[in-house]
């Protein structure tokens, strides 16, 4: 059973794990996600993803980062922590995506977000495009 809670500083060594277990996922070190808000999803209780989100405006927001580890995907993991943000998030929600990872785009569209614009060469040293997606409130 896939459960999302609010992440705590406890979390982060699972956090860590999970990120570098997902390389299409940005790697950020954990020290740029204080200041956000992050979700922990666990399956059965073991730790399966984690997304990393930000209220910007108070009717904006950003999706950061959402990453599932590689033994957990095809589960609704992933569908579970953007339910998550969609329930705690206010207004539009942004967020970039590589243009190379269409699983996640398709994950993205499922949810209502649509293509806002191009970011050249925003990942992989400027070697992969970012698409902009936004969902409106």
């Amino acid at each position: 059973m896939t459960e999302v809670r609010i992440a705590s500083e406890r979390d982060f060594p699972a956090i860590t794990r999970i990120q570098l277990r997902a390389p299409e996922a940005a790697q950020w070190p954990l020290g740029d996600y204080s200041g956000c808000s992050l979700f922990l999803a666990t399956v059965d209780g073991e730790p399966a993803g984690f997304c990393a989100w930000r209220q910007t405006l108070k009717d904006e927001a950003e999706l950061l980062n959402i990453a599932v580890d590689p033994d957990h995907r095809r589960k609704g993991v992933g569908s579970r922590l953007i339910e998550a943000v969609l329930e705690a998030a206010q207004g539009g929600i942004f967020l970039e995506v590589a243009e190379s990872n269409p699983r996640a785009i398709a994950l993205y569209r499922k949810y209502g977000w649509m293509e806002a614009g191009t970011r050249k060469g925003y990942y992989n040293q400027g070697k992969i495009n970012a698409l902009v997606m936004k969902k409106s409130s």
